[in-house]
């Protein structure tokens, strides 16, 4: 008799845990801020947002480094169905990291095919202990914007600490050159001597670079410090597909000059038209005006020449919204960083 009520028992069981794994977490828990009702009055998306809020919850990370989990997940209906898709970040060594966001993406397109992630994935959904008005890094921005309908995706941030789910939209976080204020050598914060050479000096750094795979938006870049030094660089790409950014890469040749601060970068790009500064090259420059500001200095200019005398200028404050750095989240080590690092003629 005990031989033959063991198999039933587990086959009992396994019925019961089938049945719980299909059906739907329990979200009567969550709660939309008054702000991000307005947004989703749909009831199947709201559903769907806290249903993704719970599995992200046990989404895997592994933060070795920041020890800062990113924990995302969404829903995405395949013909007819419902599926969650996780995503967490990884980081590893030097530092270097697989980010949330790109991670959920790229498992939806692993998937389901790229077709889903452009026109399936309506949400990214965070599970945080906080959710605070930071945003994407400047990478994952270029991410989703390249795969997604980015114009109407939306990014949930669900609070563990209260269950209050706060939504955005994930187009408030880009700013397309176009939008640039237009300006001229009389209003930026250089001299028109300085903006001609700056201007001169990216024109010819463009004349270099890599370009086997990357020649419809190749663009140079040359920054000018406070010291009066310039530093230019090119974009390079090569066969494993990691792309140097010519922003990060002048701010690198500063850097290993200890020269930190910078008052302006001009990029440019096709003569006749706007150059493209990707959100990543975004994001390595506001990093860099974030120790402008601990000096108590100006924010980097960030100038766009189209090669036939016309200018558009922002700062990497505005052109990165909700952007976040080491100074926001380890004040103190940019502070003695700085102070170490920083020769005391300048």
């Amino acid at each position: 008799m005990n031989r033959l009520l063991l198999p039933t028992g587990l086959f009992l069981l396994a019925i019961l845990a089938a049945v719980a794994a299909s059906s739907p977490p329990s979200t009567a828990s969550w709660h939309l801020t008054s702000e991000s009702e307005t947004l989703v009055p749909d009831a199947t998306l709201r559903a769907q947002i806290f249903r993704a809020l719970d599995a992200a919850e046990h989404a895997g990370t592994d933060p070795s480094i920041s020890h800062f989990k990113v924990r995302a997940a969404t829903v995405v209906t395949v013909d007819g169905e419902d599926h969650v898709v996780l995503g967490g970040n990884t980081e590893y060594e030097v530092p270097e990291a697989i980010h949330g966001e790109s991670s959920l993406l790229n498992h939806v397109t692993s998937l389901y095919g790229p077709d889903a992630t452009r026109h399936a994935v309506r949400f990214v959904a965070f599970f945080s202990e906080h959710c605070g008005a930071g945003a994407s890094c400047g990478d994952c921005r270029d991410y989703q914007h390249a795969v997604t309908d980015y114009q109407r995706l939306l990014v949930v941030c669900g609070q563990s600490s209260d269950h209050t789910v706060r939504i955005s939209r994930f187009a408030d976080q880009l700013v397309e050159e176009e939008k640039f204020p237009m300006a001229s050598p009389e209003s930026v914060p250089i001299t028109a001597a300085e903006l001609e050479r700056l201007t001169r000096a990216a024109s010819e750094a463009r004349l270099g670079g890599v370009t086997l795979f990357s020649t419809t938006r190749h663009t140079g870049a040359a920054g000018l410090s406070y010291t009066g030094k310039i530093y230019r660089a090119a974009g390079g790409d090569d066969a494993a597909f990691h792309y140097r950014y010519p922003i990060g890469g002048l701010l690198q040749q500063a850097d290993t000059e200890r020269d930190y601060y910078l008052r302006a970068i001009v990029v440019v790009g096709e003569k006749g038209q706007w150059p493209v500064v990707s959100y990543r090259d975004r994001q390595y420059g506001f990093e860099s005006s974030s120790f402008n500001h601990e000096a108590g200095k100006l924010p980097i200019a960030l100038i766009l020449a189209d090669g036939l005398g016309h200018y558009r200028a922002t700062t990497f404050e505005a052109a990165l919204p909700h952007a976040f750095s080491t100074a926001e989240f380890m004040p103190q080590a940019v502070k003695d960083f700085l102070a170490s690092h920083t020769p005391t003629a300048k």
